[in-house]
C-alpha cells in the first residue's frame, strides 16, 4: 500500500481535528436533548456498524500517513524498518524484545515501511475498539469518539506508536483481567507480559492493576494515595524522581528524570517544573471516581479496576512531574483517561438527564483537545514549544 497523499503531511493534524470537532460535536446534538434515556437503553443497533467502519477508516488514515511533515518520531522508525535485516535474534527479556521481533515479523512478509505502519494502527486502534466491544458494546459510537478524541490518541498513534501500542495491548489485558473467566485472566497476563515486550514502562500499569484486583479492592486508600502523591511532589519531589531513575524503572528514565536545567532537552520546553495545569486535567477522572465510588457507592468490578489504575499511575507521574519528558509517564494514566470516563456514563445510571450530561461532558472533554491543539500547537497564545513537547514520544 502507498501512503495517502491526497493531505498535505503538515496538515495532517489539522485535517484529523477538524474531522472529529464536527464528529463529536454532531454525537453531543444527538444525546443533549434527549429525554429518553438511550445511552442506559441501549441494546445494539446499526450504530455498531458505523464505529466499526469509523475505526477502520481511522486505521487507514493514521496508517498511511505520510513520512514527512508533524511526525517527527515517525521518520526514526521507517529508517530503522527500512535498514532492519528480517533476521530473528536470540530472545532477550531484558530488553523491550517485542517490538523489534514485531518489526522482522513484518519485513519477512515483505510489508513496505507504511504498510508497516498500519499494522502498527491496527494493534493501537484495535485494541481500544475491543476494550470497547468487551465493556460497552451497546454504546460502541460514543464510547469510541471518547477514545478518539482524547487528548493523547493523535500523540501516540502517530509519533510515540510503541508506548501507544503497548497501551493499547494493556487496555485488552485490564478488560479481560476483571471478567472473572480463569482463562481470560490467564491470558490478559499473557497480554501483559507482550505489553512489556513492546515497552518496559507498561510494568507500572500492570503492577497497579493486580494490586487492585488483590489488594487495593476499594478506592477509597487509592483516592487517599493520590492525594498524598500531591504533597510528596511538593515537599520531596526532586528526590523522589531521582529514586525512580535510580531503580531503572524503564530504560529512559535516566535520561528524562533530570532536572530541567541539567538538561539540554529542556530548552525546547515552554515550562518545567509542577505543573499544576496538566495536574487540574489529571483531576477531572479522579472527580468522577469519588463521585461514583465514594458518594454514589456504585460498586463493578471493572471499574473499581481501572479507577485504581488510573490513580496508582498517575499518583506516580505527580511525584516525577518535574522530570523533562514526563508527558512520557502521564501516558500511563492518561491512556485509560476515556476508559475511566465513559464506563460508569454509559453503564451506571448516575443521573435522571444522564443523555444530556454525559453530551456536556463529551462537549467539555473534546472541546479540552481541541482546544490544546488549535491555540497550543500553533503558538497563538505564546506557549512556544508546546508542540514539541507533547507531541513526541
Amino acid at each position: 500500500m502507498e501512503p495517502i497523499e491526497f493531505i498535505d503531511p503538515w496538515y495532517y493534524g489539522t485535517a484529523y481535528y477538524i474531522f472529529f470537532l464536527f464528529l463529536s460535536w454532531a454525537t453531543v446534538l444527538y444525546y443533549i436533548g434527549s429525554a429518553q434515556q438511550k445511552i442506559l437503553r441501549a441494546e445494539g443497533s446499526p450504530i455498531q456498524f458505523a464505529a466499526l467502519l469509523l475505526t477502520l477508516f481511522l486505521i487507514y488514515f493514521l496508517g498511511l500517513r505520510q513520512v514527512a511533515g508533524e511526525f517527527g518520531d515517525m521518520r526514526v522508525y521507517y529508517n530503522s524498518y527500512r535498514l532492519m535485516e528480517p533476521v530473528y535474534d536470540a530472545i532477550s527479556f531484558e530488553t523491550e524484545w517485542l517490538w523489534k521481533d514485531f518489526a522482522v515479523f513484518c519485513r519477512h512478509l515483505h510489508l513496505n515501511p507504511h504498510e508497516y505502519f498500519l499494522a502498527v494502527e491496527f494493534v493501537y486502534i484495535g485494541g481500544m475498539f475491543w476494550c470497547a466491544w468487551l465493556l460497552m458494546r451497546k454504546n460502541l459510537w460514543i464510547a469510541m469518539i471518547y477514545f478518539f478524541t482524547a487528548f493523547s490518541f493523535f500523540s501516540y498513534g502517530t509519533n510515540g506508536i510503541r508506548n501507544g501500542m503497548a497501551c493499547s495491548i494493556e487496555i485488552v489485558a485490564l478488560c479481560l483481567l476483571t471478567d472473572g473467566n480463569i482463562v481470560k485472566r490467564l491470558f490478559s497476563y499473557f497480554l501483559m507480559f507482550l505489553a512489556l515486550g513492546i515497552h518496559r514502562s507498561t510494568m507500572l500499569p500492570s503492577a497497579a492493576a493486580i494490586a487492585s484486583l488483590y489488594f487495593i479492592k476499594d478506592t477509597k486508600n487509592a483516592l487517599r494515595f493520590w492525594l498524598i502523591s500531591i504533597g510528596i511532589s511538593l515537599v520531596a519531589g526532586s528526590a523522589v524522581t531521582n529514586f525512580f531513575a535510580s531503580l531503572g524503572f524503564d530504560d529512559r528514565m535516566s535520561s528524562y528524570s533530570i532536572d530541567a536545567s541539567e538538561s539540554d532537552a529542556a530548552d525546547a520546553f515552554s515550562r518545567t517544573g509542577f505543573r499544576w495545569d496538566f495536574l487540574l486535567y489529571s483531576s477531572f477522572p479522579v472527580a468522577l471516581i469519588w463521585y461514583v465510588t465514594r458518594y454514589r457507592k456504585f460498586t463493578d468490578l471493572a471499574y473499581t479496576v481501572f479507577a485504581n489504575v488510573y490513580l496508582l499511575c498517575n499518583a506516580f507521574w505527580i511525584m516525577v512531574i518535574r522530570s523533562s519528558f514526563s508527558n512520557r509517564f502521564a501516558y500511563l494514566s492518561w491512556f485509560l483517561y476515556p476508559i475511566v470516563m465513559t464506563l460508569p456514563l454509559l453503564r451506571m445510571n448516575l443521573w435522571k438527564d444522564q443523555d444530556r450530561k454525559t453530551a456536556i461532558m463529551l462537549f467539555l472533554y473534546s472541546g479540552f483537545t481541541f482546544f490544546m491543539f488549535f491555540v497550543y500547537y500553533f503558538g497563538t497564545t505564546g506557549f512556544r514549544g508546546f508542540d514539541q513537547y507533547w507531541w513526541r514520544e
